[in-house]
């Protein structure tokens, strides 16, 4: 119950220790498990594979050996019959054993001549209690019997008796001895089949693969060979023959053969092999004679079943890899179908004897001796997170809650933690110098609170004031700077307006004095019709001069009347943008005709906006003034530009300049109050401030700054068209 309730408890407080602690810990552990589990995975890996390599060149040396040691004992036998056959034919001489010939076989209906039954079925030895059984004769159709061919007959007849049971003891190994000779005659040893007997009449030995490989036609060096795999329809098994010929004086006598059956190999081949591996057994020249899946497939062929052939390419690989292994070489890493190849020769035949192993085998293996580790590792990780939790829950989670209890009294304002908090001041590890600690801090918290309470009013008294008193300040500068501006406006109209007046004033000055000499001609009745026309020519120019150059001024007065008291009204109304840039650019024509700058103002005719005309004046004033006095140096010519652009619910201003543009660095600043570059030559950092407030908060509007060293400086003001 009690590990229930700590297990909810943590579930529920998603932010404990306890929680954050045993997760993160069961996290690394986990990410160690799992580490150590995949090390282990390819150390069992890596194991295996020596273990397995080493297994196979063992496995399959032993395999070569076991299944050579019968074609290499039917070899010698061969040898030992073939010595003892021409010991004794040389021994007879000339003598003929016809009489006991005609004792031996008999003449049949069919016209062959085949040894009497009895030698098949069991006969004892003249000079032996032994009976002897297996023996049979056949003696092919219009075969002439010499004497030279009855004496092979009775040597071969004499040594199969003597031979044949000693060979035949384990019908394992040799199941028969028999021996033909080339005028279509056989005799052999083979209990429980009776071949001779059996065998058609018109039978041509000499069309068999196991007596055929013996003539000179086919086997012209006269060596001992092996056939290949065949079936026997009289024996109706499947076989393998070896057979040596014998010859004397460039005549072949006879032929001696073992027959080895293969059902055994076959079997074994099949059946015993590793686990998880198969056997193949197959000839230098690619005929399959043993395959597991192909069994059927090589009996219903007859065996002659070539890879090559077979269009399997799993198969052809194999052979190919088989047939070019280097000497000394026995296991064969075949990495296109993960696998091992294990080669070894069965002596005699020279078959080549194969083990697949697959390497899924190992990783099966590895896989689940991982798994097992981490298993374990999961249950051990169960169990020591329990304990983990335990611990944690007596040592710290408890401890904790009551430093938390402690904590949540002193947030409430009650410092008198002893008394009511059972903090774990008789420990002596770090949890009891942090209870003690905490309590001597909630005694020093105590005492700072009682006295903290006036400092704070004090010091909040004293903030206010200086915060009342920047503001004053910065509400001071801010309207200095406003009325410089409007100054500045005053000054410039002012000497705009002085030049029309000055002319307006000569050409009304010139006017009257030759007003007062005509009248004065006139009076004395010497006005002629010439200076009367002279006097008119005059009056002519000069009203003109007075007339175009008063409302040149009226203009010029008009246009500073309507932006002086924009700038100073704070009223809403509707105006032509560009009209109005181009009345503001007149104003602060006194600025920017001591400089060599050129102004343009590009857009819409037609645009107009409800907004504050004042605050748009001063906008604009204050980044043409910022241009001419921070862009450019003293002398250089510039150019400025106005682009106007709207859509339905919004104008949007570009202003751009050529100048020296703004480093980056100073591109975050250049909106922040009484952040200039140019305080040596009076600049307040006010101007773009200015702008900035004016924009985004009168305006209800946006601003943007695009600048490049060296290249130039745009603002892009975005307002609405209707505020």
């Amino acid at each position: 119950m009690e590990l229930h309730s700590l297990f909810t408890i943590i579930m529920i407080s998603k932010q404990s220790l306890t929680r954050s602690t045993i997760l993160k810990m069961g996290i690394w552990i986990t990410l160690i498990i799992i580490a150590v589990t995949v090390v282990n995975y390819w150390r069992v890996m890596s194991n295996l594979e020596l273990q397995i390599v080493e297994q196979l060149d063992k496995y399959i040396t032993e395999q070569g050996h076991r299944e050579s040691s019968l074609f290499i004992l039917s070899e010698d036998n061969h040898v030992i019959f073939k010595q003892e056959f021409l010991f004794r034919l040389k021994q007879m001489g000339n003598e003929v054993p016809r009489e006991r010939f005609n004792k031996i076989f008999q003449a049949q209906e069919d016209g062959t001549v085949r040894m009497h039954p009895h030698f098949f079925n069991g006969f004892k030895q003249p000079d032996s209690s032994a009976i002897i059984k297996g023996l049979t004769g056949f003696i092919g159709q219009n075969v002439t019997l010499t004497d030279n061919m009855i004496q092979r007959i009775i040597i071969i007849f004499d040594m199969l008796t003597t031979f044949g049971p000693a060979w035949a003891a384990w019908q394992d190994r040799f199941p028969n001895l028999y021996v033909s000779m080339p005028e279509n005659i056989l005799l052999q040893y083979w209990i429980d089949t009776p071949w001779g007997l059996d065998a058609p009449a018109d039978i041509k030995l000499g069309d068999k693969i196991w007596v055929a490989i013996a003539d000179k036609k086919h086997n012209p060096t006269r060596e001992a060979l092996w056939t290949g795999v065949y079936h026997d329809p009289i024996a109706k098994d499947w076989m393998v023959s070896y057979v040596t010929p014998v010859d004397v004086n460039d005549q072949h006598l006879i032929t001696i053969g073992h027959d080895i059956l293969l059902n055994e190999l076959f079997e074994r081949a099949v059946d015993v092999h590793l686990e998880g591996a198969c056997n193949i057994i197959f000839r230098e020249d690619g005929r399959l004679i043993v395959h597991p899946d192909k069994i059927e497939e090589i009996r219903d062929k007859d065996g002659k079943i070539d890879i090559p052939d077979t269009g399997d390419p799993h198969l052809i690989t194999i052979f190919q890899q088989v047939t070019t292994l280097k000497p000394g070489q026995v296991v064969i890493n075949d990495t296109e179908y993960d696998e091992y190849l294990a080669v070894t020769k069965i002596d005699g035949p020279d078959w080549y004897f194969v083990t697949v192993y697959p390497k899924s085998q190992l990783a099966e293996f590895a896989f689940n001796t991982a798994r097992f580790i981490l298993i374990v590792g999961v249950i051990s990780l169960f169990i020591e997170m329990i304990i983990l939790l335990l611990v944690l829950r007596w040592q710290v989670t408890l401890p904790l809650q009551e430093f938390l209890g402690a904590t949540q009294q002193i947030a409430a304002g009650d410092f008198n933690i002893e008394a009511t908090q059972h903090l774990p001041l008789s420990r002596c590890d770090e949890i009891g110098e942090l209870a003690h600690s905490f309590n001597s801090m909630a005694g020093q918290l105590q005492t700072s609170f009682d006295t903290l309470d006036g400092k704070v009013i004090k010091r909040t008294s004293q903030l206010d004031d200086k915060i009342a008193e920047l503001t004053q300040t910065r509400k001071k500068l801010v309207e200095s700077e406003k009325m410089a501006s409007l100054g500045g406006l005053v000054a410039g109209v002012a000497h705009e307006i002085n030049t029309p007046i000055g002319i307006a004033v000569t050409a009304a000055s010139t006017l009257a004095d030759r007003t007062t000499d005509a009248a004065t001609a006139y009076d004395n009745k010497q006005l002629k019709g010439s200076a009367l026309k002279t006097y008119f020519n005059l009056a002519k120019t000069s009203s003109n001069l007075v007339l175009n150059n008063l409302n040149r001024a009226s203009e010029l007065i008009q246009s500073f009347k309507q932006v002086a008291v924009d700038q100073s009204n704070l009223d809403k109304r509707s105006f032509a943008v560009k009209k109005y840039i181009q009345d503001i650019l007149i104003n602060l024509k006194s600025h920017l005709k001591k400089t060599p700058h050129q102004i343009t103002v590009n857009g819409d005719e037609q645009i107009e906006i409800n907004s504050y005309p004042g605050a748009f004046s001063q906008i604009m004033t204050n980044l043409v003034m910022n241009s001419v006095r921070h862009a450019y140096l003293k002398g250089e010519a510039g150019n400025l530009h106005f682009e106007l652009k709207w859509d339905s619910e919004h104008l949007m201003v570009e202003y751009s300049d050529d100048g020296c543009g703004i480093p980056t660095e100073n591109r975050d600043k250049i909106f922040e109050p009484f952040f200039t570059t140019a305080r040596a030559k009076g600049g307040t950092g006010l101007g773009l401030h200015i702008v900035f407030n004016l924009v985004t908060q009168k305006l209800q509007g946006t601003i943007d700054v695009q600048s490049k060293v060296g290249v130039g400086t745009t603002f892009i003001l975005n307002f609405p068209l209707q505020q």
